[in-house]
């Protein structure tokens, strides 16, 4: 780090803060904080979601795989085009139809409060545990990078996310959002750039050693379900973003966010098209640094080799030139704090509409409005102190509420389409399915949490049985079969089994069930 990387990172830091405290004299009701006023402008909103869907991951573990493997995991991302034309035609009209603010009103309509206090809970708690993962990610990155502490790495991005989030609202992080979104492409662009044109070899020697190590093949065609195949691949990648873009609320305020469907529409293409293009540009610097350190192995120390997550970062410290350097690394920081910053507000939005509200429905607007700001700043804190913990080498209990989590979500996308598409699914019903699906998840992983089981707590679970019990097909075909199992489930259970809240209403009204 030389003084021109010291200013510009300093420079982006200190923008943010600033759009912060300039866009927190516009907050005077909760909509303007939540959804910002229903008026910001499409482009905007799209590259906000563009930026909060790209993490630190995107700097670390897509160049990794780009480096270590091949490309058919890029086949998940490539389906997040398809996943749009569903929430384009379905999901972005029905919510901005139905809902005022939280994407999950509509279910307690349709189910009942513990509907929508149970997807409720389960989106501020992943959500929550997100948020540390994000900056311990981003702290670890930047720490082997640069020696700096990692704590103090956490501490000051994580105070500048939580300020110009709790001040400004959602307008400030949509804005924020549109800058880091230009920091992190930009910054991928240009090692892209000094990759090819950088060294003493010609780019499309680059491709050359890369191809002939079968590193772009991305497409298999079998029909073997238990290993990456086009099919695999496809499908998980299907559900997990329609999950994501139905479900989460960060994505829900970004439709409401806009002035009319179109603009909606236009905002997450926008984003969808940007995201794809991020990804494929992140796995192809990192399949051209296999064939860059193939042509100079000498140039990769062997402990880097073997960590490739680490390739990336250590190219960024060792050959990129002065300024460059700053850039990638507020690039880094921009992808940490646009997902920081969207999962703050949104909890914050969450716990006084889905919950406040409920038990306090005569509040003011104006105490909604300063409830939303101290929650903002309560949820970023416990965020912050997350990722110190896990600083601290307690990275198991991270993966252990992940774990935990994953399985609760399972069938989530299945109990919104039975909400969205099902008119006779009631409340008795989907709970079954979403049963289902969770078994059918917890059954997914349940090798993997006995092996681990097995070698921390010595309780010498036979192999014979651990193998004897798991998951035939390949792991990534869990997310979609347990919600078409939740699904599934839950449309026959509401057809079967008689919907007691429409018999009790119609015994009240002196009506006839049909």
């Amino acid at each position: 780090m030389v003084l021109i990387d010291w200013i510009l990172l300093a420079l982006y830091l200190s923008v943010v803060l600033i759009l912060g405290f300039w866009f927190s004299r516009r907050q005077s009701d909760t909509q303007e904080y939540f959804i910002g006023g229903r008026s910001l402008p499409w482009w905007a909103v799209g590259l906000s979601l563009f930026g909060t869907s790209i993490s630190t991951a995107t700097f670390i573990a897509i160049p990794g795989q780009g480096f270590g493997g091949d490309w058919k995991p890029h086949g998940v991302h490539l389906m997040l085009p398809f996943a749009m034309i569903f929430i384009s035609f379905f999901v972005i009209p029905f919510y901005r139809k139905t809902i005022r603010m939280s994407a999950y009103e509509f279910l307690e309509t349709r189910f009942g409060y513990g509907a929508r206090c149970y997807v409720s809970v389960f989106f501020i708690i992943t959500h929550l545990f997100k948020t540390g993962l994000v900056l311990f990610l981003m702290a670890m990155a930047v720490n082997a990078m640069t020696g700096w502490s990692a704590s103090s790495i956490v501490i000051i991005t994580g105070i500048i996310a939580i300020l110009y989030t709790m001040l400004g609202g959602l307008e400030a992080v949509i804005w924020t959002d549109v800058m880091q979104s230009v920091t992190l492409f930009g910054g991928g662009v240009i090692c892209l750039v000094i990759l090819l044109f950088g060294g003493d070899q010609d780019p499309s020697q680059l491709f050359q050693v890369a191809n002939d190590a079968h590193k772009f093949t991305m497409v298999d065609w079998s029909l073997n379900l238990k290993e990456a195949t086009i099919w695999v691949t496809g499908l998980y990648g299907l559900t997990q973003y329609m999950n994501n873009y139905t479900t989460g609320q960060q994505n829900v305020q970004r439709y409401l966010a806009v002035s009319s469907d179109r603009q909606a529409k236009k905002a997450v293409w926008l984003s969808a098209i940007h995201c794809v293009i991020t990804w494929t540009l992140f796995i192809l610097i990192g399949t051209l640094l296999y064939a860059y350190y193939q042509i100079h192995t000498d140039a990769l120390p062997s402990d880097i080799r073997a960590q490739q997550t680490q390739v990336f970062p250590y190219f960024v410290m060792s050959r990129l030139p002065a300024g460059v350097t700053g850039l990638v690394l507020a690039g880094m920081c921009a992808a940490a704090m646009s997902t920081l910053d969207s999962s703050i507000n949104s909890m914050a939005m969450v716990s006084i509409r889905d919950f406040y509200i409920h038990f306090r429905p005569q509040s003011d607007d104006r105490r909604q409005l300063l409830l939303g700001k101290i929650l903002s700043c309560f949820w970023g804190v416990i965020g912050v102190v997350l990722a110190l913990i896990f600083l601290l080498g307690v990275e198991e209990a991270l993966k252990f509420y992940f774990t935990v989590f994953s399985i609760i979500g399972g069938g989530l996308l299945g109990l919104f389409l039975l909400g969205f598409f099902v008119p006779r699914a009631h409340a008795t019903g989907v709970y079954i399915g979403l049963a289902c699906g969770v078994l059918l998840s917890a059954w997914g992983i349940l090798d993997i949490v006995l092996t681990k089981l097995n070698s921390s707590l010595g309780l010498n679970i036979s192999e014979d049985i651990i193998q004897s019990i798991k998951f035939p097909l390949h792991i990534w075909l869990i997310w979609p079969l347990a919600n078409f199992v939740s699904f599934t489930v839950g449309y026959l259970a509401s057809l079967i089994i008689p919907d007691r809240k429409r018999k009790n209403d119609s015994r009240v009204s002196g009506t006839v069930l049909p």
